[in-house]
């Protein structure tokens, strides 16, 4: 298990970048790859990237909480069509990020290039500092379970409106830490203290730490590959949402899954 005490303490010698450098390194059009490590392998990993990465601060916090709440048809399609390998495929969601109070609709879409593509809305009601023409303002979202006339419209305009009754599906709680390489256009990300809810259920992975490196391009050869590698360990999908449906819908087929599931420890509770 990691704190976020403890991660605090690994970031020291990291270098810093603002927001607006990140911005440059959005990739809302991307190649994902992904690397799952127990909690225990976080601290090597972190010493040895630290001179080629700086992290993402933003308002003095580098660790930052995400909320999520995920939206799927009632028999599961989304859940479904990645269940079966589907290449080309989709989620629907809303995000909250705690440290600032910005929520965002979002349609993140795979495609059968191997690319992630994704579509966001702006739902805080709170102004940009820099006014951002592809976020005009919409009434904010009250309860991130709420799927309203605005993302559906997101939807409707992206070519999903075939879909048909959205509904929320999984809630979802993690830490996110983000990393920009010094001398290279990726942009990677370090989740941990992944929790889900749903139905009065509570699950808490406390021993899962997600690694994921998001580039515009192919699979150029990154530091950070470079160390994997170097520990034998292999690029491996790991899907939140999936993940967090096979644990929370004792319905839903998970037999594609049932590996990785065992391959979890993880707390289960009743959700407050």
């Amino acid at each position: 298990m990691i704190t976020k005490e403890t991660c605090l303490e690994l970031l020291a010698p990291f270098s810093r970048s603002s927001l607006e450098d990140s911005k440059n390194m959005a990739f809302l059009n991307r190649f994902d790859t992904k690397f799952v490590l127990r909690t225990g392998g976080v601290s090597g990993f972190l010493k040895n990237i630290a001179n080629d990465y700086s992290v993402l601060q933003i308002e003095d916090m580098v660790i930052q909480s995400y909320e999520t709440v995920y939206f799927d048809t009632p028999d599961l399609l989304c859940f479904n069509m990645h269940h079966n390998k589907r290449a080309q495929r989709f989620k629907f969601r809303t995000r909250k990020y705690l440290s600032n109070g910005k929520i965002f609709n979002e349609i993140k879409q795979k495609q059968n290039t191997g690319k992630t593509k994704k579509f966001r809305q702006r739902r805080d009601g709170i102004p940009d500092e820099i006014p951002n023409p592809g976020f005009p303002m919409l009434p904010a979202v009250k309860n991130l379970s709420d799927f309203d006339e605005h993302f559906i419209a997101l939807v409707n305009t992206h070519g999903y409106g075939y879909v048909g009754e959205l509904i929320p599906s999984l809630n979802v709680y993690f830490n996110r830490v983000t990393f920009l390489n010094k001398n290279f256009p990726e942009r990677m990300t370090l989740d941990f203290g992944l929790s889900y809810a749903f139905n009065g259920l509570e699950f808490k992975l406390y021993d899962t730490a997600i690694v994921e490196q998001k580039r515009e391009k192919g699979p150029e050869k990154t530091f950070s590959q470079e160390y994997f590698r170097s520990i034998h360990k292999n690029p491996s999908g790991f899907s939140k949402y999936t993940i967090g449906i096979s644990l929370t819908h004792a319905e839903a087929r998970k037999n594609r899954f049932l590996p990785r599931l065992r391959s979890l420890a993880f707390e289960r509770e009743a959700a407050a």
